[in-house]
């Protein structure tokens, strides 16, 4: 089979428009204050350049030691969440990561998938 370089780039640009990057940022800070209620905030962004994604079918989470909190969606940006997270006395560094579940388009329907982030640490300095 002989084939053009110009339509085996043309098949390779087709082919990664349609795969789905997604990015997550964390903009939890590394470090925060020790607080009274032992509750601390957690911020991400979730993007992605899936056709057809329904950002209101995301659902996100803070998983810490294996528990799931769940975070709300900020109103004013379709792809921001937060949860305040109780962490208990002692506990100085903690190791946590998101995780996404949505849904994509497919052929019969839309189906379910998931993503999870990096692992990224929260220090509490000791009183």
């Amino acid at each position: 089979m002989n084939v053009r370089p110009w339509a085996l780039a043309m098949l390779v640009a087709f082919t990664l428009a349609g795969c789905a990057p997604t990015s997550v940022s964390n903009l939890t800070p590394r470090t925060v204050p020790v607080t009274s209620t032992r509750t601390y905030p957690f911020e991400t962004t979730w993007d992605t350049s899936w056709r057809g994604m329904k950002y209101e079918d995301v659902k996100a989470w803070v998983v810490i030691d294996g528990t799931l909190y769940p975070m709300t969606r900020v109103p004013v940006a379709q792809n921001r969440w937060e949860a305040l997270v109780p962490i208990p006395e002692g506990r100085t560094y903690i190791p946590y990561k998101y995780r996404f579940d949505y849904t994509t388009p497919g052929v019969r329907g839309r189906k379910p998938a998931s993503e999870w982030s990096p692992e990224y640490r929260l220090v509490v300095p000791a009183k």
